[in-house]
């Protein structure tokens, strides 16, 4: 067993339930009651709906290499790693341009998918 990489699929499955429970109350139930149109609406549930896909898959696939510990299969890990390392860069970069410095608490999705991202990196060098 490779323990970083299966903590790191364990993780992401939390992320899927945080994001698929918590993302539905705060900001999904919101916007979708905005006055916006539904074209933006659809693109954004639809976004918001393929991340969900992209947590689950990525953890059943870190899960099962880390369970098994499949050296062969630690390219992907990495690739798929150095992702959520960009994930969370992304929210601290969008957060800080919006929020400044109170963006590790207004965006906090960072704390998830950065975890996700190094334990992988760590497990598969």
């Amino acid at each position: 067993m490779n323990t970083l990489i299966f903590i790191s699929g364990l993780i992401c499955f939390m992320t899927a339930l945080v994001h698929l429970i918590g993302g539905q109350i705060d900001p999904v139930r919101p916007f979708l009651n905005s006055d916006l149109a539904d074209n933006p609406k659809a693109v954004l549930l639809v976004c918001f709906h393929v991340f969900s896909a992209i947590f689950v898959a990525s953890g059943i696939l870190l899960s099962y290499v880390g369970w098994y510990n499949i050296a062969s299969s630690y390219d992907v890990v990495l690739f798929l790693s150095a992702l959520y390392v960009i994930f969370a860069l992304i929210f601290l970069g969008i957060g800080f341009y919006y929020f400044r410095f109170k963006a590790i608490t207004q965006l906090p999705h960072w704390i998830l998918l950065l975890p996700i991202g190094v334990l992988g990196i760590m497990g598969a060098m």
